[in-house]
Parts: structure tokens; C-alpha cells; sequence
């Protein structure tokens, strides 16, 4: 019996890629998927329609909503979902939140597609998965930490990220970043949304505020 895969990416191609490699596995199937958050709860809600993967392989970075939102929501649906969060981001404060919220793993979409493989059978067999370079991103935090010598690790952000940031800190209001980007308010809400998960602030003042100390945005 094969390992249901069920993935929530909103770049078509890396699904593409990870159904493509998956086909030619025995004991890993890819049974759907989902190009946004809000079509990914509405696919998996037990519910409305009959989809019941053993694992779900969720990118962190969507365009609709944070990867904790989406992560929150699905298990609150189907709190049996095994979720392996999935990102080319590596900070510690969003790792720790997607555990937080009841993921079973997260990797680094840079691993290689066998260690992908490896952290989908070990988290369907009831384990937990930490990809290498984020374990030990973590350790050496834990490790700086106990020392009294963490140092702040500036997190990375798309170029789009940077632009909304900037705007946040010239003191735009989401329409004004809207109509100056040319994008939709809730793209600009979306993009706010993950800069307050990166930069682990509760608000725009904290974000001003980690930016300046970071360099990121002048005073």
C-alpha cells in the first residue's frame, strides 16, 4: 500500500516536479493538490469532498496566507493530518511555530528529492523530521543562547517582501502599498502577514523597529 501525498504549493512547477519524481516510487503516491491555502482547506475538509492523505507537503510562503495559517486551519478540520511544512526558508521562528501548530517535519526545498522521500516515510510512520542544515540551525541557536552570545539572525524576504517593507516603513497604509505596487490589498495583507511571522513582531512598530536594528530600512 502506497504512502498518500497530498501538496500545497503555489508555483505549479515544484508541484509538477514532486508528482513527476513520485510516480516512479513504489510506496509514495500523489494524490492531489493545491495551489493556495484556501484551496487546499477547502479540498481537504472532510466534510465537503473525500481526499484523505496520509501526509500533507505544504510550502511555507503562499500567496493567500502564512504557512501557520494554513497549517492551523487544516488541522483544526482533520486534526489526524501529518503536515511536513516545505520552504527555501530556514529560520528558526517559523520552524518552531509550524511545530508549534502540529506540523510533523520541516525541510528545506534546497534538500535533495531523497531526503524528501525519507522525511515522508518516517513521519508516516508516527516520527517527527527535521531536515539536517535546520537541525543544526537550531542547535546552534540553542547552543549561542545558553552561551549568552546568540547574535540576530537577519531573516531572509523575497524582493516583493522588501518593497512592502520599505512602503511600512515610509508609514503606507495597505491601499496606499496596494496602488504604489500595483498589486491587490490582500496581496499587500499577505506579504505584511509574513514579514510578522520572519521578523517574530506582533505589529507594523515591531517590524519598523527589527528592520532598522537589521539595516534593512533607513531611518
Amino acid at each position: 500500500m502506497s504512502i498518500k501525498v497530498f501538496i500545497i504549493d503555489d508555483h505549479k512547477i515544484l508541484v509538477d516536479s514532486f508528482t513527476d519524481h513520485f510516480k516512479y516510487l513504489k510506496d509514495i503516491e500523489v494524490i492531489g493538490f493545491a495551489l493556495s491555502g484556501c484551496e487546499a482547506i477547502e479540498t481537504l475538509n472532510p466534510k465537503e469532498i473525500n481526499v484523505s492523505p496520509d501526509i500533507v507537503l505544504q510550502d511555507i510562503d503562499l500567496e493567500d496566507m502564512t504557512g501557520i495559517e494554513c497549517a492551523t486551519a487544516l488541522l483544526k478540520l482533520n486534526p489526524d493530518l501529518k503536515i511536513i511544512g516545505v520552504s527555501s526558508y530556514t529560520e528558526s521562528v517559523i520552524v518552531k511555530k509550524l511545530l508549534k501548530a502540529g506540523a510533523k517535519g520541516y525541510l528545506s526545498k534546497a534538500t535533495d528529492i531523497e531526503n524528501l522521500e525519507t522525511a515522508i516515510r518516517q513521519v508516516y510512520s508516527g516520527e517527527s523530521y527535521i531536515g539536517d542544515y535546520i537541525s543544526k540551525s537550531l542547535l546552534a541557536e540553542e547552543t549561542g543562547d545558553k552561551k549568552g552570545g546568540r547574535k540576530p539572525i537577519i531573516p531572509i524576504i523575497s524582493d516583493r517582501e522588501k518593497d512592502v517593507l520599505l512602503l511600512i516603513g515610509e508609514e503606507m497604509n495597505t491601499n496606499e502599498i496596494a496602488e504604489k505596487l500595483f498589486i491587490s490589498a490582500n496581496t499587500v495583507m499577505t506579504h505584511r502577514k509574513n514579514l510578522l511571522l520572519k521578523f517574530d513582531v506582533k505589529n507594523s512598530v515591531g517590524l519598523v523597529r527589527k528592520a532598522l536594528e537589521f539595516g534593512l530600512i533607513k531611518d
